[in-house]
């Protein structure tokens, strides 16, 4: 079955014209959506800039609300989230803020609409610019969507938010385990006070990896770390990896980028897969005196990251060098105290592991059933089986 097109100027409304300019910023206040706010289906507001309540009210005409879709207008062009609550934010500028109309235009399944191939080729179709592309309000209005009745609309949406859901109550949990052993490292802290150079108890860029004839590899860039995770890469040649491909990462080495510390683009590998490889972008640090558990622990305190930052040489692009790394303080709890953090933070890191895997194939599950879905070629009741299988 196909779908019907949907023109989208006959079936949403603006939250905000696309203005070429941004809301006069403030310290505090209330969360401005960025473009780098958008990404990979979710809003990350963790580094957004803020509005006063008296500029947001003038500035939104129309109040975001839980299921609003967020569009990028440009750089890049075509990135999609959905707002998740009915706490007030602000548009930025280089954004659209999109509200399907009622009985018309679900907005969830809008939102899924715009991560089809059919629809990201329309939208790239009717950009235009030279040295970045871009999408303007009334070439957006022009585009189409495959769309079923009202109805379907909504029961497509909730099969595949369903599988969002359980990836976001999956995050959310991993995040608590963040923030427990957060505070319970700050209490162990506080009975002792000794600092050490991290070259003292891990390792830095310790293994170098060569380029294997006709073999693979599972490389991880910097752009894939983001602050507590990275995206798990897909097998490739090894003659298509780029030359920046050389640090061996093992199962409990702690990422930090290199580049732009003030971004906090760290993770822990919890993975055994003898594919991963790093960029030099990376520093790949291995432990040696302490647990795996415990040097995460250490390498991901704010005053690790004033550190770094400390020492990053270059304004427009700054780096930390591998020796740097080595000679960052870091604490060093007493072996009972930190016998006890690691008995405690070991298992809860294998549990956040576990359920960032399960979001991996949540995730492989919905992006199956999404152009199936989408397309009419799969019918809800036959998702929903697909759903059951994966404990949905």
């Amino acid at each position: 079955m196909t779908w019907q097109p949907l023109v989208l100027g006959d079936s949403l409304e603006f939250l905000i014209d696309n203005r070429g300019k941004n809301p006069e910023f403030s310290e505090h206040g209330i969360p401005a959506i960025s473009g780098m706010s958008v990404g990979n289906g979710v809003l990350d507001l963790s580094a957004a800039r803020r509005v006063s309540p008296d500029v947001w009210k003038k500035w939104m005409p129309h109040k975001t609300r839980k299921h609003d879709v967020v569009l990028t207008s440009e750089a890049p062009l075509g990135r999609v989230a959905l707002v998740d609550s009915d706490e007030p934010l602000t548009l930025a500028q280089r954004v659209f803020g999109l509200r399907g109309l009622a009985g018309v235009l679900d907005s969830r399944f809008l939102f899924y609409s715009f991560q089809t191939t059919q629809v990201q080729s329309d939208l790239q179709g009717r950009a235009t610019g030279t040295t970045v592309l871009g999408i303007r309000q009334p070439a957006l209005l022009k585009v189409q969507i495959p769309a079923p009745s009202y109805e379907e609309q909504c029961a497509i949406a909730v099969v595949l938010g369903a599988l969002d859901d359980k990836i976001a109550a999956n995050t959310k949990l991993a995040e608590t385990i963040d923030d427990f052993l957060g505070v319970r490292f700050l209490h162990l802290q506080q009975e002792d006070d000794e600092f050490v150079r991290l070259g003292d108890i891990a390792d830095v860029n310790s293994t170098t990896v060569r380029p294997t004839l006709g073999g693979q590899l599972r490389y991880i860039d910097i752009a894939s770390v983001s602050v507590g995770s990275y995206e798990f890469p897909e097998a490739r040649a090894w003659d298509e990896a780029p030359s920046r491909a050389r640090r061996a990462v093992r199962r409990g080495d702690s990422l930090w980028s290199t580049v732009r510390p003030n971004r906090r683009s760290h993770a822990l590998n919890l993975s055994s897969d003898p594919l991963l490889v790093g960029s030099t972008g990376l520093a790949v640090m291995t432990p040696r005196a302490v647990g795996w558990a415990y040097l995460y622990e250490v390498t991901r305190r704010p005053e690790f990251t004033a550190y770094l930052e400390s020492v990053a040489e270059g304004s427009a692009y700054p780096a930390v060098r591998a020796d740097k790394f080595e000679d960052a303080p870091v604490p060093l709890l007493s072996e009972e105290s930190r016998q006890l953090f690691e008995s405690l933070a070991e298992p809860l890191r294998e549990s956040a592991h576990s359920l960032s895997e399960e979001n991996r194939n949540l995730a492989a599950t919905r992006d199956a059933l999404l152009p199936q879905l989408m397309s009419g070629k799969l019918r809800v009741r036959d998702a929903e089986s697909e759903l059951a299988k994966a404990g949905v």
